[in-house]
């Protein structure tokens, strides 16, 4: 990255990856470009979280094979904390990642890819460039003509956690349920609530759940829970 006036800046990046060895070979082999700084690493989702709080770096990659690295990575995202996440060792299956992309990784890069080829994606998503293939692109372009109205609304304007809500409330869940299901308070379920309501323009979990159609079977769990 450089600043206002054109000089070079260091990209600040932190590993997640369960493997000790593999996280410790991709620490030492960026350890080597001038222009990546490697602030931390850790091996979990729990200790990710609050290491990079504290920490704050231009980029977080995630080794898709960590357990719950996609729900990591939403967390990132949620927390909006400025950092660009950086999907690795995924493979060039279209559906996989595009659920990266739904998740809120910024970028990725290949199980085959080089160091270098790492550094260099590293660098454009801090930049705010994308990174990805031709297809990828071609197939994002699609998943947006596809998605109308619903992609409008809820993919631009909500956030991860909050979409995850709403879906709950589309199926009828009261917020003692969406807590237990998403492993967060009550108190907090409350608050998304409150500001997907405000997003979606709407004033009550009945105009919330009826602003996008809802299948058959979730109509039914939700009738059932506003009149019983």
């Amino acid at each position: 990255m450089s600043d206002y006036s054109g000089r070079s800046l260091i990209t600040s990046v932190f590993i997640v990856a369960a493997v000790r060895l593999y996280r410790e070979g991709l620490a030492g082999s960026l350890a080597t470009c001038p222009r990546v700084s490697v602030v931390g690493t850790c091996a979990n989702r729990a200790d990710a979280r609050e290491r990079v709080r504290q920490l704050r770096p231009d980029v977080v990659i995630v080794d898709i094979a960590t357990r719950d690295s996609l729900e990591l990575i939403r967390d990132i995202q949620d927390e909006a904390l400025q950092c660009n996440v950086l999907a690795f060792a995924v493979d060039e299956i279209p559906s996989d990642i595009i659920e990266c992309a739904e998740a809120g990784a910024t970028g990725y890069v290949t199980s085959d890819a080089s160091i270098d080829d790492l550094v260099t994606s590293i660098e454009r998503i801090a930049r705010a460039e994308l990174v990805c293939s031709p297809q990828i692109a071609g197939e994002l372009f699609r998943r947006i003509s596809q998605g109308g109205e619903r992609w409008s609304s809820e993919r631009k304007t909500l956030t991860t956690r909050e979409r995850q809500v709403l879906d709950c409330i589309r199926q009828g869940k009261a917020n003692k349920e969406i807590a237990q299901k998403l492993n967060i308070s009550e108190p907090t379920v409350k608050n998304h609530v409150h500001h997907l309501l405000k997003k979606l323009d709407v004033t009550t979990r009945a105009q919330a759940a009826a602003h996008v159609p809802l299948s058959s079977r979730h109509r039914r769990a939700f009738s059932a829970r506003t009149t019983g």
